[in-house]
């Protein structure tokens, strides 16, 4: 068992992989038989930490982990975690290649140039590079158009030293978007259709990410790619599926305490000044730990199971708190930033409306420095 990481500043991330565990098996329990999971674990896990995510999800059965670099697949191997890696962005330069092709990792192609360029790095290599290919529905990011989809798979096709393995597209607003996501789906369909009706049968086809695993379980095909779900996660506040537990839980602690007169100021500006007297808390975390200066006068957090408003500039390091009305407070009481302590819950979606951005931001903007602690039992 790998022990806990050492770390001497109180601010850390505790992960929960039971819960990783739970959410995995509700996904899988909404599949359709012989739909399997692409595990999206880019981006560190969403923040949860890269590594340890990807063996938890290996072990549960994922056939292959969506990542967005070589780097994180190379994290992967080292770490001894054989689930095939598919980088889910366009690699460029193309001298990249040739690490992808040497280390057996899947790279999405989005253009004839990338085609030949990975058979002329494969046959150099004398090797197979096993690709999915990347139809643009309407995302508008990377893709061949759905008009030109039909040609560029049969010139995959044609390339000696390059294995079709799977074809797939992304949706823009399945969380939210009825409407543009139908659209998409007819157009992804359509080509499939096309493709079947040339006699072209490919081994994965995948299109649903978490919104639309719940929203359309008609666009199931072969593979589907959880990623926000697998942390217990929705990105459209208020609509998460009851079923879906948070795995992740930031922390820190209470550093010093004072008590003040009304009218004081409190951090940089003076942007806060105390209405009465009061009982300032100054905790060990602040924006370069990945808590935004955006959160200043506006965001709370929860001391003694009760919330305790940020008050003043949030500063790199640290962060004021007003805890007049927590009972019995002292330096080195917990602080929870995002996660539950007793009966009280503070989600990530309430973090994301205070900054006015969305989930996935918050969680992929906890910075490195703060430690992740894996909870397994």
């Amino acid at each position: 068992m790998k022990r806990p990481p050492k770390f001497y500043r109180p601010v850390w991330a505790e992960i929960n992989h039971k819960h990783i565990k739970h959410n995995f098996l509700t996904v899988k329990a909404r599949l359709s038989r012989g739909t399997g999971i692409l595990a999206v674990i880019k981006a560190n896990a969403y923040g949860h930490g890269l590594v340890s995510v990807g063996r938890t999800v290996s072990r549960l059965g994922a056939k292959f982990l969506g990542v967005t670099s070589i780097e994180e697949s190379l994290d992967l191997k080292a770490a001894r975690i054989n689930t095939p890696s598919l980088i889910l962005g366009n690699i460029f330069p193309f001298s990249n290649l040739e690490t992808a092709v040497k280390n057996n990792i899947r790279i999405s192609l989005a253009s004839v140039e990338a085609a030949l360029q990975c058979d002329k790095t494969a046959r150099r290599l004398k090797k197979k590079v096993y690709v999915h290919a990347k139809i643009d529905t309407g995302m508008g990011r990377i893709g061949v158009s759905a008009r030109n989809a039909a040609a560029f798979v049969e010139k995959i096709r044609s390339l000696r030293s390059v294995v079709l393995e799977g074809i797939y597209t992304h949706f823009a607003g399945a969380y939210e978007d009825s409407e543009t996501t139908q659209k998409q789906i007819h157009l992804f369909t359509s080509l499939l259709n096309a493709l079947k009706a040339r006699g072209i049968e490919i081994p994965f086809i995948h299109d649903a990410n978490s919104g639309a695993i719940f929203k359309y379980p008609q666009v199931q095909f072969s593979l589907v790619r959880p990623g926000i779900s697998l942390f217990g996660v929705w990105p459209v506040a208020g609509q998460t599926p009851s079923d879906l537990r948070p795995a992740l839980a930031w922390k820190s602690r209470i550093i010093y305490l004072k008590n003040v007169p009304a009218d004081t100021p409190v951090s940089y500006a003076g942007t806060f000044r105390t209405a009465r007297p009061s009982v300032i808390a100054t905790a060990a975390f602040g924006y370069a730990d990945g808590f935004r200066r955006s959160f200043s006068n506006k965001a709370q957090v929860l001391v003694g199971g009760l919330r305790a408003p940020v008050v003043g500039r949030v500063t790199m390091d640290m962060t004021m708190l007003d805890v007049t009305d927590v009972p019995d407070v002292k330096v080195g009481d917990e602080v929870v930033i995002l996660g539950r302590q007793g009966d009280a819950v503070l989600p990530v979606e309430e973090l994301a409306r205070w900054a006015d951005t969305s989930p996935y931001e918050i969680l992929c903007g906890i910075a490195s420095r703060v430690p992740r602690v894996d909870l397994h039992a």
